[in-house]
């Protein structure tokens, strides 16, 4: 063996072996094809940063099976049930994980936990929602599936202050850290406005307001309809520009509503800084209090004025942007609120500085120095 072969050697002795169990489709994206959020984008910088990672993503909606290799970072995507997902468990117990982080649902939980059981790996529980809120959760008689793998974590990250903090006293098997959603900094920039809107065939002159996301109710997207209505009633010439999966609750026909649809990630930052003001109308629920929606930190970093309720999202997780912002925030749930908080920012355009480590190459380096830790600390 050769002195760089010998080197190369003891560096890959040193390197974690991280398997990442996340879901294929997640908060309307594809985690795979769009490259979106934490569930892609931690394993894929801890693989740039030092260690071998395999992500391993759970497909509940197709049936087609699909992977890729990048230097050591392998994925595989497979179908909840069949013959793939098999596959997928055996190549995930043949990389021998020193650490198995699990992010997603409480059933992707579960099988990260059983995972790290079997192979004598630490568990690593990612909580970025508030689980047991969710329509789809179900505690078994006896059996509360999120509180079991809380308090058996070897290690549980936090996407929230909020979430930390609600569950900061109960007893645990291992620490906690808080680990934020980034921004991809080369991605959300600032951009022309005017370049923007001729780009995707939007009004030229008409003042734009932003609402780009889900829209279940506790979204306040009807709060923020409402609004922008009582404003036109005031003589002001404003359109809402909505991207996002539609909901037959929430009709959109009026004439002043341009609404795209699903769009690709990647062409969010041309939605955004086409927008003369982007919304974020929360009302207040667990979700959303203890959330880290990944909108607000993308519309920081495209230094585009914000209207933006009271919510826990926003001023737990950006305080000193909270504090900032002034008139432009209101009251979750309180129409004529957000009414004048957009007449102050069509005055002011007060623009908010982003904090200084939202980049995910920061986010991810604190997060795998944590697991570095957490293995060493192995007896």
């Amino acid at each position: 063996m050769t002195p760089a072969e010998s080197i190369e050697a003891a560096g890959a002795a040193k390197r974690p072996r991280i398997l990442c169990i996340g879901k294929r489709f997640y908060t309307n994206k594809d985690t795979l094809l769009e490259r979106f959020g934490r569930v892609y984008r931690l394993p894929m910088l801890w693989s740039r940063q030092g260690a071998n990672v395999l992500l391993w993503l759970v497909d509940y909606h197709t049936k087609e099976p699909a992977q890729e290799l990048a230097g050591r970072f392998r994925i595989l995507s497979a179908p909840a049930l069949g013959l793939s997902s098999f596959k997928a468990l055996y190549a995930a117990l043949r990389t021998r994980p020193e650490v198995v982080v699990a992010s997603g649902d409480c059933y992707v939980g579960l099988l990260g936990w059983l995972l790290a059981r079997i192979s004598g790996a630490k568990f690593v529980f990612d909580i970025y929602d508030k689980y047991d809120e969710f329509a789809g959760y179900r505690r078994l008689p006896g059996f509360d599936p999120f509180a079991f793998l809380r308090k058996r974590a070897d290690m549980r990250l936090f996407c929230s202050q909020g979430l930390q903090a609600f569950y900061a006293g109960e007893q645990a098997q291992g620490p906690s850290f808080l680990v934020r959603n980034g921004v991809d900094e080369s991605v959300f920039v600032p951009l022309p406005k005017d370049d923007c809107r001729l780009r995707l065939d939007l009004p030229k002159h008409q003042v734009l307001i932003g609402y780009f996301g889900s829209m279940e109710p506790d979204r306040g997207v009807g709060d923020l309809l409402s609004a922008v209505e009582i404003l036109r009633g005031e003589g002001l010439d404003l359109a809402l520009l909505i991207c996002g999966k539609a909901d037959p609750a929430m009709p959109m026909e009026q004439d002043w509503v341009i609404f795209r649809g699903m769009v690709p990630h990647d062409r969010m930052p041309l939605y955004i800084n086409s927008c003369d003001l982007l919304a974020v109308p929360y009302r207040e629920s667990p979700v959303m209090d203890m959330g880290a929606s990944c909108k607000i930190a993308e519309y920081l970093m495209c230094q585009r004025p914000m209207v933006t309720t009271s919510t826990g999202n926003f001023t737990s997780n950006f305080p000193l942007q909270a504090s900032a912002l002034g008139a432009g925030m209101c009251p979750p749930g309180d129409v004529s609120g957000i009414a004048r908080s957009i007449r102050f920012q069509l005055a002011e355009k007060r623009v908010l500085s982003p904090p200084a480590d939202m980049a995910w190459s920061s986010v991810a380096a604190s997060a795998l120095e944590a697991i570095r830790s957490g293995v060493r600390s192995d007896p």
